[in-house]
């Protein structure tokens, strides 16, 4: 099945939106159309590569071609690197000839990996103070864990075309293209799209909706639903609702595939327990052992990108990771932490007023490993 739609192209620039002083050094004349264009199969000519890595590293260097070029070649074992070529160190991802030519084909890994890694992140694109570092700094962190499976919320079309510009390796798909909504990201070489369907809420006043993602890792079958639920206290009712059409849909996910439930959930502890967690279903905070550091990932104690006067500093797990392991179980969690929990370099300011949550997942076998698997537990591994 061909990938999902891209975001139509008149979309305005993040460049063009950011007006905050902070923002200025970013600001640069861009070349016309043409001229970049040029630069970019110079770039391509030269280093061998592809029209996306090219732009990647143009972009980044602000069109200056000898930057680029060298910086590309500081790197040329591909990975993540950090490069001094610029005015400030900077972390960036590379690509080595293997990647390129899987990106250019748009083919998986021949060996399916054994291992993936899966990042959920309210990256809080309505707030517009230093709202292009952040979301460079959402990208950046996205490529140093080397995340397998992103699933992001509160994108707005500006931060949605500047993340696309910055990772190419991953396929987007979108629950929307209005105002703010989530967005799922697959890496081309690991994660295979297969289809997806957006599941709109009809109580909703906020434009809410549960996007649903059929995808593989190999033999490994994956639905991915991403929400973010209504928020506040005064639409606790509604949350509640919407919760259990999550709750409904996961529960009713095939047997042989995992199912993943997660996103900005904007959920009260009392608000779980008055609708009860389905029975096979896991919260993976708790199945990885509860780590009392891992646990707020709305802390306004440690994260200042929202301001509360007085004594009162709100903490509150909105963000959570719910798995119905399929039968037999072919996952194991062996990591639950947090990102973006460092402040953006020239800045005051976190990427986003929410912490990431990473997990790191093990795939089990697929002929005996799971079926030794299976007459024990479904419980997700809680090692750390």
């Amino acid at each position: 099945m061909s990938e999902p739609d891209q975001l139509p192209g008149d979309i305005v620039c993040l460049d063009d939106e950011d007006s905050d002083e902070e923002e200025d050094d970013d600001i640069i004349d861009i070349p016309d159309v043409a001229t970049c264009q040029k630069l970019v199969e110079e770039f391509a000519a030269i280093t061998s590569t592809d029209e996306a890595c090219a732009q990647f590293y143009l972009q980044d260097r602000k069109w200056n071609l000898e930057h680029s070029v060298n910086a590309f070649f500081e790197a040329s074992s591909g990975g993540v690197k950090v490069l001094t070529d610029g005015e400030e160190p900077e972390l960036v991802v590379t690509f080595d000839s293997k990647m390129v030519s899987s990106l250019k084909a748009g083919k998986v890994t021949q060996e399916a990996p054994k291992t993936f890694r899966f990042i959920t992140w309210n990256i809080d694109g309505l707030d517009n103070l230093n709202l292009k570092k952040r979301t460079k700094a959402v990208a950046k962190v996205i490529e140093s864990e080397k995340a397998d499976i992103v699933l992001l919320q509160e994108v707005v079309p500006s931060t949605l075309s500047y993340l696309q510009d910055l990772l190419p390796q991953f396929v987007f798909i979108v629950g929307d293209t209005m105002e703010y909504f989530t967005a799922t990201l697959l890496r081309r070489t690991t994660t295979h799209y297969d289809d997806h369907t957006i599941i709109p809420f009809d109580n909703t006043t906020m434009g809410r909706n549960l996007l649903s993602v059929q995808a593989h890792i190999g033999d490994l079958k994956l639905h991915l639903m991403n929400t973010h639920l209504e928020s506040t206290a005064e639409f606790s009712k509604q949350r509640r609702e919407q919760l259990k059409i999550g709750f409904n849909r996961i529960t009713s996910t095939p047997s042989g595939v995992s199912g993943i439930f997660a996103g900005d959930l904007n959920l009260r502890d009392k608000e779980l327990a008055a609708e009860g967690l389905p029975a096979g279903i896991f919260d993976m905070w708790e199945a990885c052992g509860r780590r009392q550091e891992c646990k707020f990932t709305w802390d306004t104690a440690r994260n200042t990108n929202k301001q509360f006067p007085g004594s009162f500093k709100p903490r509150l797990r909105f963000d959570r990771v719910y798995l119905r392991p399929s039968n037999p179980p072919t996952l194991n969690a062996e990591h639950f932490g947090l990102v973006g929990i460092q402040r953006v370099t020239g800045t005051q300011s976190f990427p986003s007023d929410h912490w990431g949550i990473i997990i790191h997942f093990k795939v089990r076998g697929t002929s005996s490993e799971s079926s030794d698997a299976s007459s024990s537990t479904s419980v997700p591994s809680t090692s750390t």
